[in-house]
């Protein structure tokens, strides 16, 4: 065989396997993800570079904290899959820096109301868009469920999901990686008192905004255009898109179609069928507005 010539495929069965095994050992993804199932977290996995579920899969349903379980379900999916843990009934709530555009850059928010925190000590992972999550305990006695999840622009808590290092995400044709620092999720602080007291600030009944269902402004829709839905407010960003879209007289399949595309490059997008079924609710919404319904 001249030096030109490609070798033959290694066809030794015991090699291939071997060689397979070496792969699956040196994962990153599956070395961490492991580690977290030992620290008491679920764990789910996301298509590799995204934040997107698997075609076929479950997405976070499938979370799982059975090492048997999740190393079947990287041998479906692939070795580099990103990964993901479950927050609710852990007592964990992440704190969501974004900077992702000058006008909702969370560090700026905090800095205008008079915030000024130090996470030298605490669990962060930095985000591959330039922001970051920082991990806190929830102090006993505290309803979580009562807080307000987006207090300031750019600044959100986030209670039921995330995405962790070693992921990555493609931003500009390129893969950046989340990457961690600090300690252990299991070893973060407790929430400190300024981000529990900014969180607290709840509107009452009566107010325009109840509980913590957030309004948008006109540049806010189009920065979704541009951004696509953030997590923990993809629900009620959908829905008020999807009404403004059809109160401009977008057409209505237009408008669709637009809603659909932004929950597609969203970081965490909602199921086909969530967002038809949220955009048949604003539709019918609307129609009952124009005919004087409401």
């Amino acid at each position: 065989m001249s030096e030109t010539q490609k070798k033959p495929l290694n066809t030794n069965l015991q090699a291939n396997v071997q060689e397979t095994q070496n792969n699956f050992i040196n994962s990153n993804y599956i070395i961490k993800s492991h580690e977290l199932i030992q620290q008491g977290y679920k764990v789910y996995l996301l298509e590799q570079g995204t934040n997107t579920p698997y075609k076929g899969s479950r997405g976070h349903l499938d979370a799982t904290a059975n090492i048997r379980e999740l190393t079947d379900m990287f041998l479906k999916y692939g070795t580099n899959s990103n990964v993901g843990i479950i927050l609710k009934d852990t007592g964990l709530v992440v704190l969501d820096i974004d900077r992702h555009t000058p006008n909702k850059n969370g560090l700026t928010s905090l800095k205008k109301a008079g915030i000024t925190p130090n996470f030298d000590n605490e669990v962060i992972e930095k985000t591959p868009r330039n922001g970051f999550h920082v991990f806190y305990y929830i102090p006993k006695g505290f309803d979580i469920e009562k807080i307000n999840h987006n207090p300031l622009p750019g600044v959100e808590i986030i209670t039921d999901k995330i995405t962790v290092a070693p992921s990555i995400k493609l931003v500009d044709g390129g893969g950046i990686g989340y990457q961690h620092f600090g300690k252990e999720f299991i070893n973060a602080n407790l929430m400190p008192d300024w981000l529990i007291e900014l969180v607290s600030n709840v509107a009452t009944s009566g107010s325009t905004q109840t509980k913590r269902v957030p309004r948008y402004s006109t540049q806010e829709r189009w920065e979704m255009v541009l951004n696509g839905f953030v997590q923990g407010q993809r629900n009620n960003m959908c829905v008020s898109l999807s009404g403004y879209l059809l109160r401009i007289n977008i057409d209505p399949n237009i408008a669709y179609a637009i809603v659909k595309k932004v929950n597609e490059n969203s970081d965490v997008p909602h199921a086909d069928k969530e967002v038809e079924t949220i955009y048949r609710s604003a539709y019918q919404r609307e129609k009952q507005r124009r005919l004087g319904g409401r």
